[in-house]
């Protein structure tokens, strides 16, 4: 007689899960990558904003369109909202870099020069052009505009002119743009300037956040979910400010019939232009015809 297998042999069983699982760790061995980096200099990497707008697959092709290449770059999707150009010519990919930031499906596209760091915040970077405004005129210097750009992040340049002050700064864009800043003086005054972002796509411009617009703001969200109530615990709260009316005496109440009896008498005071009353109401009723029948 053959023995029977039990539901584990056979596959059958139901698989136990042990409490708090550790992820699997992997010793890397030692290795020479200094072949790998010379091979991934023109290399750029890249980041979604809003990868529930901005598809992957729709991006790769659409970015080098945009660049008038003369070599080309492949692209390919790295995951977790990521993704990578490898370039042919060192030329264009500096061309790129120098026309940065871009953006697709009206939402900001961060991209970075490849470099050999280990880091889940990796690309980050991306420039804007700033214009400084609400700065007193008499601190109208190359000093003071280059000071506010390094505050922000790294200063790359900067535009002073008799109208306009701006500076192009490379900024982390995974964290919230500041639009607002104070300006403390010397003499001890402070002073209050706006920063304008150019070119900006869509983002939300109270938390200015690159990454979503009022509805899906994470503060938002956390203020909603915290305000909303049970029904229980709504009930527990709210106290009735005067006595609660027994529901057994209101409903043996009797109708209040006093205002159809105040018009019935009022109606019967009436007099026409010769002096005489009105009388009774006669109700529609009685004299309204009734409908001729229907064949």
């Amino acid at each position: 007689m053959t023995r029977r297998y039990s539901e584990v042999e056979k596959g059958k069983g139901q698989l136990t899960e042990t409490p708090n699982q550790t992820i699997k760790r992997i010793k890397a061995p030692y290795l020479d990558t200094t072949h790998l980096i010379k091979e991934n200099a023109l290399t750029l990497i890249g980041r979604l904003t809003n990868p529930q707008e901005q598809q992957m697959w729709a991006l790769l092709p659409a970015l080098p369109r945009k660049w008038n290449l003369q070599g080309r770059a492949v692209g390919s999707d790295l995951g977790k909202n990521c993704f990578q150009y490898r370039f042919e010519r060192a030329g264009d990919l500096q061309r790129v870099l120098d026309k940065r930031p871009y953006h697709f499906s009206y939402w900001m596209v961060i991209l970075q020069k490849w470099e050999p760091v280990i880091s889940s915040s990796f690309p980050s970077q991306i420039p804007f052009w700033i214009r400084i405004q609400g700065l007193p005129l008499h601190y109208w210097h190359d000093d003071m505009v280059c000071n506010v750009g390094k505050e922000l992040g790294t200063l790359e340049n900067h535009v002073l002119t008799k109208t306009s002050a701006k500076v192009r700064v490379l900024i982390n864009g995974l964290k919230p743009l500041i639009k607002e800043s104070i300006i403390e003086l010397e003499s001890g005054e402070e002073t209050l300037i706006t920063l304008e972002y150019q070119p900006l796509e869509n983002h939300y411009s109270s938390c200015g956040s690159l990454f979503h617009l009022k509805n899906n703001c994470p503060e938002l969200v956390e203020e909603q979910n915290s305000s909303q109530r049970s029904p229980r615990e709504q009930t527990t709260v709210m106290k009735p400010l005067t006595s609660p009316i027994k529901r057994s005496s209101y409903s043996m109440r009797a109708p209040d019939n006093s205002n159809a009896r105040k018009e019935k008498e009022i109606f019967q005071e009436r007099v026409d232009r010769h002096g005489n009353s009105f009388g009774v109401r006669v109700t529609t009723k009685q004299t309204r015809n009734p409908p001729p029948e229907r064949y």
